[in-house]
């Protein structure tokens, strides 16, 4: 844990001893810093002496004891450790301009305009420091995923764990950079774009370690040592789960705004998606021989931005297609060797130009909280077409390494209806509402399930990786299958 890490830290040490009488020294042993250095660099990191915080804690929630219960003003005072009514009440005064008693008799509308605003960002504080330390939690637990990993390298020779230990590591940094941001808000409390920001950057990190944490349990289907099956990918797993938590966390705190796509940003958006459009397509031209199905994703993902008309561009389109290029990336980086540098120049570019336009895009939408229970099932359809849309993208890069690996040439015909399901699926994700097209889309996933499961059969050991795909597959068509029956209960009433 870093100096900085140990200051934040030492605030959930606060609030957890806060009954206590606490001395700036009992708080810097409990995080295993000098009591000279922990008072200068509280200061600087916090903006107010160890014990000024400690007081202001105290005296904030003795307040809402005050209005909350029907305590004792002395016991309120004993149980925050102020030794004596008389000391609690100077203090108290001192910081709302009123004494206990008066601010119990008349509630906070005595209170100094200026105690209310202490009050609230130290409310506000006490929030975005639990964050911070949500944040350190999660670094934590990817950097024992990356020694661990690294650790398997050395003792596997494979480029593969090498890059899943080194984009765990970027994804940790990352992380690392947020600190400061969220440190920033808290002298902030209106900054809710900041808030925004961070909450896509944690959500886009999860996204990126279910990603890793796929490929990895591919991986591990692969391998004939049982010792680690299983093993790396359900880590890899809970650092997604982590990333998602941490993420509805700071969501239920910032966000209340989502996004819009308004008639005339679509017009304008059409030069970001054109630009978009060409960087794509350079991305094509650079693009290894021996990686067809990245090649063929990426084709498809410009194919439907140039087919798609400028009024029928959404905002989900446009941030699905920016997660695909996400997805491609990290596979890319998993796989392709990292001196094929033009290819991943012009990857970065796609996906910087996509993402301009959907941050070009960005304004208000109506929040899925807002729809009716029927719009809402639709909605979760919409993402597992998404998400089977994704598996049928690995489920074609695993027949393309199988390819290679076996000089197999025999899957020509299940790849020909895995890209027939995509572009019927592509309008399904963004603008259908009728159940029975779910329906039918699911029964095709279905068959496609079957024929993937005889291929996996017939390959025998090496087909284990397409046993994963095709589970995955099989969960979410149940799922979709329910949630159409629930559809037409809801229809019936």
């Amino acid at each position: 844990m870093n100096v900085k890490s140990s200051i934040y830290h030492s605030l959930d040490v606060i609030e957890k001893r806060i009954n206590e009488k606490l001395t700036v020294g009992n708080i810097a042993a409990d995080v295993y810093i000098s009591k000279f250095h922990y008072m200068r660099l509280f200061r600087e990191v916090v903006g107010d002496s160890v014990m000024d915080y400690v007081n202001k804690r105290k005296l904030t929630l003795a307040a809402a004891a005050l209005i909350e219960t029907n305590a004792k003003i002395l016991d309120i005072a004993l149980d925050y450790g102020f030794d004596s009514r008389d000391v609690f009440t100077r203090s108290f005064k001192a910081f709302t301009g009123i004494t206990p008693a008066e601010y119990r008799r008349n509630g906070k509308n005595m209170i100094s305009s200026k105690s209310v605003m202490e009050y609230k960002n130290m409310k506000y504080k006490n929030t975005i420091d639990t964050v911070i330390n949500e944040i350190n939690e999660w670094i934590s637990l990817a950097q024992d995923i990356i020694k661990q990993t690294r650790q398997y390298s050395k003792n596997n020779i494979n480029i593969f764990w090498d890059n899943a230990a080194e984009q765990t590591k970027i994804l940790a940094d990352n992380f690392a950079l947020l600190l400061e941001q969220v440190n920033s808000i808290s002298n902030k409390p209106d900054e809710i774009s900041t808030g925004m920001d961070i909450v896509k950057i944690i959500d886009d990190t999860a996204f990126v370690a279910h990603s890793i944490a796929f490929q990895i349990e591919m991986m591990e289907a692969r391998l004939p040592d049982k010792d680690i099956k299983n093993s790396f990918a359900e880590k890899y797993r809970k650092l997604a789960w982590s990333g998602v938590e941490k993420a509805n966390n700071i969501t239920e705190f910032f966000r209340e705004l989502l996004l819009l796509v308004t008639e005339d940003m679509r017009i304008n958006a059409g030069k970001k998606i054109d630009d978009a459009v060409e960087k794509g397509k350079a991305v094509i031209n650079n693009l290894p021989d021996d990686y067809a199905f990245i090649k063929d994703e990426i084709m498809f993902l410009v194919e439907m931005m140039v087919s798609t008309p400028i009024e029928s561009i959404t905002m989900q389109m446009l941030d699905d297609n920016l997660f695909k290029t996400k997805l491609i990336t990290i596979t890319a980086k998993l796989n392709i060797d990292s001196k094929n540098e033009a290819f991943f120049d012009n990857m970065q570019n796609f996906s910087t130009a996509l993402y301009d336009a959907v941050c070009f895009c960005d304004t208000i939408i109506k929040s899925v909280e807002d729809l009716d229970p029927r719009q809402k099932i639709v909605k979760v359809m919409q993402d597992i077409v998404y998400m089977e849309n994704v598996l049928f993208f690995y489920a074609n890069g695993e027949m393309d390494y199988l390819t290679r690996q076996t000089q197999k040439k025999d899957f020509d015909e299940i790849k020909i209806k895995i890209n027939d399901y995509k572009k019927r699926a592509f309008f399904a994700e963004r603008d259908e509402s009728d159940i029975l097209v779910f329906q039918d889309l699911a029964i095709n996933v279905k068959d496609i399930i079957t024929e993937l499961n005889q291929i996996a059969e017939n390959i025998g050991k090496t087909g284990g990786a397409i046993k994963v795909i095709t589970d995955e597959l099989d969960r979410l068509t149940d799922k979709t299958l329910l949630l159409v029956k629930e559809i037409k209960e809801l229809d019936k009433s």
